[in-house]
């Protein structure tokens, strides 16, 4: 069965912010692995604009990284949706803009037999995925930074009708600091 993932990167002060973020080989051999079971990847406006700006450009210079370039391939190549109201258009290839979050649709991608849906950092969305209780499994990407400050805190402006518990699956300590923790949503 297909299932709806979240891969969200947060400082231990709670904000969720890309500058924050530690992204090297070994971070990308992990996306990696959540990219290889995920049929189409989600996005909240401001995160799919800004891996808009800086992946697709990345296949065309000639000084990056050979995990940059798989991962600029990766991410073109495969199905996106980012979830909009005011977005109107794309120039990233493989990118459908769905104007509103809907359970109906979400849930198509938990029908599948194989693949899912991934949601890469984009805050809001899985704010909305979680209030909605639609999110399978949560890995939590702690960057060892303690930020101070910063335009995002995750889950600073959701109101849930009741908790949402949690089962720990497992975690892994990559060698740049980066702590990632794995939960399943237990509904």
């Amino acid at each position: 069965m297909g299932k709806v993932i979240t891969s969200i990167d947060i400082t231990p002060d709670g904000f969720a912010d890309g500058q924050y973020t530690i992204v090297d080989a070994e971070f990308f051999e992990f996306t990696l692995g959540l990219l290889a079971d995920t049929r189409t990847v989600a996005f909240g406006r401001n995160t799919f604009e800004l891996f808009q700006g800086v992946w697709p450009p990345r296949l065309e210079k000639e000084n990056a990284t050979e995990w940059q370039m798989k991962r600029a391939k990766v991410l073109t190549d495969i199905p996106k949706e980012v979830y909009s109201s005011t977005l109107k258009m794309s120039t990233w290839n493989n990118s459908t803009i769905v104007p509103k979050i809907d359970a109906e649709h979400i849930n198509t991608y938990k029908q599948e037999e194989k693949g899912g849906l991934l949601t890469i950092a984009s805050p809001s969305l899985v704010a909305a995925l979680t209030e909605m209780k639609l999110i399978d499994d949560y890995y939590f990407c702690i960057q060892p930074l303690i930020a101070g400050k910063g335009g995002v805190r995750l889950f600073d402006k959701m109101k849930l009708d009741s908790s949402r518990p949690l089962k720990f699956v497992d975690s892994k300590q990559l060698k740049s600091g980066v702590h990632v923790i794995h939960y399943q949503s237990i509904y």
